[in-house]
């Protein structure tokens, strides 16, 4: 397990210009989404929340360093990065890992195929998986699509044309009271992934 570092914040811009790249792909597959659920969550001190990172290389030619934030109550959840024991299977060397009372997520990087880039990767997804759509957090914007007993997020790296983040969420819960598909909207989910930040250095 890693311990906890603390990064400087993605700057703001990055929201717009990841919202930018997937334009055609919103008109292609529209708006529209599954109800969501009650956003309203209880208020958190944000003295008490701390920062887990995920980080990795990406690229080999022009390669960067990749670094992932996320901030979450400590007294909820747990944080940690792994080697192995991975929650879902990923080719990826070292996958991060969240889980609390309400979900369990696995945080990975995946690298496109030669000549693709995010908007290529995400038309792939949707000829494999029929109920892709946007998705949207504070400062990342890219697509979601339903895997099995998991809902998975994917999202661009900023400035970056090697590989995606992708998160794997798989609900404690699976009722009629707590559909998966309203897992992404769920206050829990929205929390921890409005706080993600990515930061790209080369």
């Amino acid at each position: 397990m890693n311990k906890w570092k603390v990064i400087a914040p993605l700057a703001l811009t990055a929201a717009g210009a990841l919202a930018a790249g997937l334009a055609s792909l919103r008109r292609k597959l529209g708006d529209e989404a599954p109800a969501a659920a009650d956003t309203a969550a209880a208020p958190v001190d944000p003295g008490r929340l701390v920062t887990g990172a995920y980080s990795f290389i990406s690229g080999y030619r022009d390669p960067a360093t990749v670094e992932l934030t996320l901030r979450f109550d400590p007294e909820r959840g747990s944080f940690a990065v792994i080697a192995e024991d991975f929650l879902s299977y990923s080719s990826a060397s070292h996958v991060a890992v969240y889980e609390d009372e309400d979900f369990k997520a696995q945080i990975e990087y995946v690298p496109y195929y030669t000549g693709e880039d995010f908007e290529a990767h995400a038309k792939g997804l949707a000829e494999k998986y029929a109920d892709l759509a946007p998705v949207q957090y504070a400062a990342l914007a890219g697509v979601r699509y339903t895997d099995g007993d998991a809902v998975c997020l994917c999202f661009p790296i900023p400035d970056d044309t090697s590989s995606c983040v992708l998160f794997t969420l798989f609900p404690v819960k699976k009722d009629d009271d707590h559909p998966l598909a309203a897992l992404p909207e769920s206050p829990a989910v929205k929390a921890l992934l409005d706080s993600a930040r990515i930061d790209v250095r080369r």
